[in-house]
């Protein structure tokens, strides 16, 4: 009986090794490129925050990763001769090491490896990424971390600098409190989806390390200081900003 050998599937921690040996083979430094990770709830402002992040970048080259160009709608001058935008559609894969088994974010990693092995001419000095508004935050913080049986990682060549939450003040704290769940708004990411909106929030608060509260002046100062209250709470050691 003929023996069919079962072809093995490339993994995408591949790309970090194929990066890594290529600076090596160059006597290049192995530099891992800083992220930051722009979520929060829709309609919170993170286009908005994208948009004056790159209009304030002070000389840096920076690349952009979105889910929807069309939505973001960046004007292209921002990343002219200093950066590229790219589209990614949130996309996840089931990783494991041998001894536990991670769900990232694939087209995030994919476009990450992209953009560290394919600079523009004197290379990138920041990334930034913008999730949509229903993105959960684990499978973020996860495809950083994680760690395969070689010990590659996804850290090799770009790290999790920030991990950004915008929050609208306006309507947070009225949506906090609804039962509603996101398939009964369309705004399910999978049939499987039985998120509330409740829990996406809490989800995007705590993981966290800087919140954004946005719209802030269409509250008035009792509605500010208990918007505080409740993040502090959340999210002890985030910063905030107004």
């Amino acid at each position: 009986a003929a023996v069919v050998e079962a072809k093995q599937q490339p993994s995408p921690m591949d790309g970090v090794r194929e990066v890594v040996a290529a600076r090596k083979a160059a006597n290049e430094p192995v530099k891992s490129l800083p992220v930051t990770v722009l979520s929060g709830f829709l309609g919170a402002g993170k286009t908005t925050l994208l948009k004056y992040l790159l209009e304030n970048r002070a000389g840096l080259r920076v690349a952009v990763i979105v889910n929807d160009m069309a939505e973001v709608n960046i004007d292209a001058s921002l990343l002219v001769e200093q950066g590229a935008l790219v589209q990614a559609e949130e996309k996840l894969v089931a990783l494991s090491n041998g001894c536990i088994c991670c769900t990232l974010r694939e087209d995030l990693f994919s476009a990450l490896v992209k953009l560290a092995a394919n600079q523009p001419e004197g290379g990138l000095d920041y990334i930034l990424v913008e999730s949509s508004g229903v993105s959960e935050p684990l499978p973020v913080a996860e495809t950083f971390t994680f760690k395969d049986s070689t010990g590659t990682s996804l850290s090799d060549v770009a790290m999790l600098d920030s991990l950004v939450t915008v929050v609208d003040g306006a309507a947070f704290l009225d949506e906090l409190y609804v039962a509603d769940e996101l398939r009964e708004r369309g705004w399910q990411v999978s049939e499987e989806d039985e998120r509330t909106v409740a829990q996406l929030f809490c989800d995007q608060l705590e993981f966290a390390n800087m919140i954004v509260m946005n719209k802030m002046d269409l509250m008035d100062e009792g509605g500010r200081s208990r918007l505080r209250a409740i993040l502090r709470r959340f999210n002890p050691d985030a910063k905030l900003i107004e």
